[in-house]
């Protein structure tokens, strides 16, 4: 009786690859060299750190940008593909190098440009969702570009990949059929003659028109991003689940990954969707993950804030990593008032002595007075005390200078009728009150930090809320976002106990609806601080309020005080304070 066969258990694909893999890492990590330095090249040379080249064969992932790093490119060298040739490791390396090297490059580039894209696409989709169709989209315009140079090789890359994948399951999710398909249209080529993307034809093809409509112009990413979203919102909440911080078991043939918007969220996902994108929920701007560079990353927080209303501005800027957190209200009103205000203090100063009329120049006078020119012109021989001339000069007019910034304390109404609601739906054009006084005092106050002078605040309403003289700013901004709404009482007492505090002369800014309780005494304690050489430059938000009618200003007026009538943010964008008198 023949022995009995023993049951053979063949080795899964995957467990070949890993065993060849082991065999020669050393030297796919040489070949990797290779096509890294090739790809550095290929965008002359960008300031990147070489990768995190390494061989972990947990991960799907095989090229991502590690966000613990500083912006540090990891080769996952395990999740390449089998080769018998090292030139198709060294060309499969160089593409995906090129493609990691483009989201710094070229798209998201930083951190401004992420959080508009980021913007844009929350028109659809969830703010936790934003970062897959900003990777989507920058994806296929990485790729298209470096298509244009590199047909052959990106398409070879994408059928080995496709291939990869297509070996483990032969029906892929339907969000990485219109990755394929959106690259066959946009590139003109088959990537898969046999696979069948009739599911996502129409939806690849709409999508791939609003790329290619003036590809090359970048300007118009945001408003392709916001079309592209609403697109892929149907898919997008198909494919991506939100599992919030729960740890149930994960779906068959799915992965989890962390959400990049800091709250800790879990999104699962088909495993295809990693081994494509990466890990589609980052943020891959180089802002985002750079360090020492908070003075930057404040620049475009605050410059994005001046294109968004508030409801569109924190949730993109924290995640594109320009935001500090818990700074979002009043890095939101520092972008909305950089700039638009400037204050100018003038001196008078003489400009020196300036050429009036000729005379006859004549001996004993100086020499260097004598003009040979002047004088050949009025006569062709050089005869002195007859036709030689010189110039008589007398005194230009005088100039003005810019004198240095004394210190600034703020004075800010927050009473009722300044009429102000915290709200995520509070617009950058917003007609209220309290909004106007706070874009006032944050040009104000950042003006005069950038002159490197102290500063002080006070937040009156029904009491004095009050940050003492400091070069913080974020503490003075702390002090004009608390919101009172009681009543408008003018507390001159604190205001002259601050001015007591101050090592020199100091200009005060007053902001205020002009509704004051306390006039008598207010304009008492004014006129106390004016005599002791202080300056006060009020801003009135009050359509009623006429300066040049109003007796109860004379004597502020005689004493140096200046008043400023203001209805809405944009009678500041050009004000300029231009004069401040004699014996400032």
């Amino acid at each position: 009786m023949p022995p009995k066969s023993k049951k053979v258990k063949l080795k899964s694909r995957k467990e070949v690859s890993k065993k060849i893999l082991l065999q020669n890492e050393e030297k796919l990590r040489d070949l990797a060299e290779i096509a890294w330095s090739k790809a550095l090249e290929e965008y002359f040379f960008p300031p990147l750190s070489i990768p995190n080249f390494k061989f972990d064969y947990t991960r799907i992932e095989g090229f991502y940008i590690d966000i613990s790093e500083q912006w540090q490119i990891t080769m996952n060298l395990a999740q390449a593909p089998l080769f018998i040739e090292n030139n198709d490791y060294v060309r499969y390396f160089f593409v995906n190098a090129m493609h990691e090297i483009g989201h710094y490059d070229l798209i998201p580039y930083d951190g401004l440009i992420n959080a508009r894209l980021l913007s844009a696409a929350m028109k659809s989709v969830s703010y936790i969702f934003a970062p897959i169709v900003v990777n989507f989209f920058s994806d296929l315009i990485i790729d298209t570009k470096l298509h244009q140079k590199y047909p052959e090789d990106m398409l070879w890359e994408a059928q080995h990949t496709f291939n990869e994948i297509i070996g483990k399951k032969k029906k892929i999710a339907p969000f990485a059929e219109l990755i394929f398909r959106c690259y066959e249209l946009l590139w003109n080529q088959k990537i898969d003659e046999k696979y069948d993307f009739r599911e996502v034809n129409d939806i690849a093809k709409r999508i791939t028109k609003i790329i290619r409509k003036k590809f090359e112009d970048d300007s118009k990413w945001e408003e392709k991003t916001r079309k592209i979203a609403a697109i892929l919102k149907p898919i997008v909440n198909d494919t991506f689940t939100l599992i919030g911080v729960g740890a149930r078991s994960c779906t068959e043939g799915n992965t989890r990954r962390f959400s990049d918007d800091g709250k800790g969220n879990i999104i699962e996902m088909p495993e295809e969707i990693v081994q494509i994108m990466g890990n589609p929920l980052e943020n891959r701007n180089s802002d985002r993950i750079k360090s020492n560079n908070e003075d930057a990353k404040n620049r475009k927080a605050e410059e994005f804030a001046k294109e968004k209303n508030f409801n569109e501005f924190g949730s993109p800027a924290v995640q594109a990593g320009i935001l500090k957190n818990g700074e979002v209200l009043n890095t939101w009103y520092r972008g909305l008032a950089k700039d638009l205000i400037s204050i100018k203090l003038y001196e008078k100063k003489p400009s020196g002595l300036m050429p009036a009329y000729p005379e006859t120049w004549r001996i004993g006078d100086p020499l260097e007075e004598l003009d040979v020119v002047q004088s050949l012109l009025n006569y062709p021989k050089l005869i002195p005390n007859i036709t030689t001339k010189k110039w008589v000069s007398i005194e230009g007019p005088g100039i003005m200078q810019e004198k240095q910034l004394p210190d600034l304390m703020i004075v800010l109404d927050s009473s009722g009728s300044m009429n102000w609601s915290y709200s995520k739906r509070i617009s950058k054009n917003s007609k209220s009150p309290y909004h106007i006084a706070l874009v006032a005092a944050f040009a104000v106050l950042h003006y005069v930090a950038k002159k490197g002078c102290k500063f002080s605040v006070i937040n009156f309403s029904g009491r004095a809320d009050i940050c003492d003289w400091t070069f913080d700013y974020i503490k003075a901004e702390k002090r004009l976002l608390k919101y009172q709404g009681s009543g408008t009482v003018l507390p001159t007492k604190s205001m002259k106990d601050l001015a007591k505090k101050a090592e020199k002369n100091i200009l005060i800014i007053l902001i205020t609806d002009f509704g004051l309780y306390n006039w008598v005494s207010a304009r008492r304690g004014m006129l106390e601080i004016l005599n002791k050489g202080h300056k006060i430059v009020g801003f009135f938000i009050s359509p009623s309020f006429r300066q040049d009618e109003d007796e109860r200003f004379k004597e502020l007026y005689d004493k140096g005080a200046i008043f400023y009538q203001i209805s809405n943010v944009s009678d500041l964008i050009d004000l300029v304070i231009k004069e401040v008198k004699k014996n400032y």
